[in-house]
Formats: structure tokens, C-alpha cells, sequence
């Protein structure tokens, strides 16, 4: 009997451990074309790393940050946001970047995103 209690005990441990692993991925939802970094940061959190940046001759610049999925995640993704000029202009997995986008909206920190 003091086996079996214990084993449902770890066996619920398990579960329960699973379940929250599930929802660790970054919530790119809540990202807005347009926002400034610091907005990003407190949508998303910090980045794990900036993957790329650049400064141009005419002094504008790209940056992108890369956000990694936490360990025992079922769906693990790897996140990038392209900066261009301050402002979000793409995010995404690697990979889904084709070029820099034609057009920027402005960030409207009041509006809910889709």
C-alpha cells in the first residue's frame, strides 16, 4: 500500500510538471509591428541573445533578437524580432525572414493585439 500511494504521488508530480512545461514558449501574440524595444521587453521579456545587428553608412540600423524556448518544452521554438530603426518590423522563427518589411505601423501601446 505504501508503494502505491507513493507512485500515484510521482505520477501526478509528473503530470502536473508536464502541464506547466507546455505553456513555457514565448508569447509572440502580444507582439505589435512597431514597437520599440522596450516595449517588446515587456511584452515578451528579455532577449537570450541579440543574433544580429548593424549599422548602415546612412546611420540606420537593424537588430535582431532571438528568444530560445526553456528546456522540457513540448513545442520548443526559437523566436527572432527584427528591428529596423527602433521599431519592430517582423518576428518569427528562423527561417521565416525573407526581407525587410515594406512598411511600419505605429505601435499604439493601447491597442490589443491580434
Amino acid at each position: 500500500m505504501k508503494y502505491k500511494a507513493s507512485g500515484i504521488l510521482v505520477g501526478l508530480a509528473m503530470v502536473l510538471l508536464l502541464g506547466a512545461c507546455a505553456s513555457w514558449n514565448v508569447d509572440v501574440s502580444r507582439l505589435q509591428l512597431g514597437m520599440e524595444p522596450e516595449a517588446v521587453r515587456e511584452a515578451i521579456g528579455k532577449p537570450f541573445a541579440i543574433r544580429a545587428s548593424k549599422v548602415y553608412n546612412s546611420d540606420e540600423w537593424t537588430e535582431v533578437w532571438e528568444y530560445l524556448p526553456p528546456m522540457l518544452t513540448w513545442t520548443p521554438k526559437t523566436y527572432w524580432v527584427y528591428f529596423e530603426e527602433g521599431k519592430v518590423v517582423q518576428w518569427g522563427e528562423p527561417g521565416d525572414f525573407t526581407g525587410s518589411a515594406s512598411t511600419i505601423r505605429e505601435y499604439n501601446p493601447n491597442k490589443t493585439a491580434r
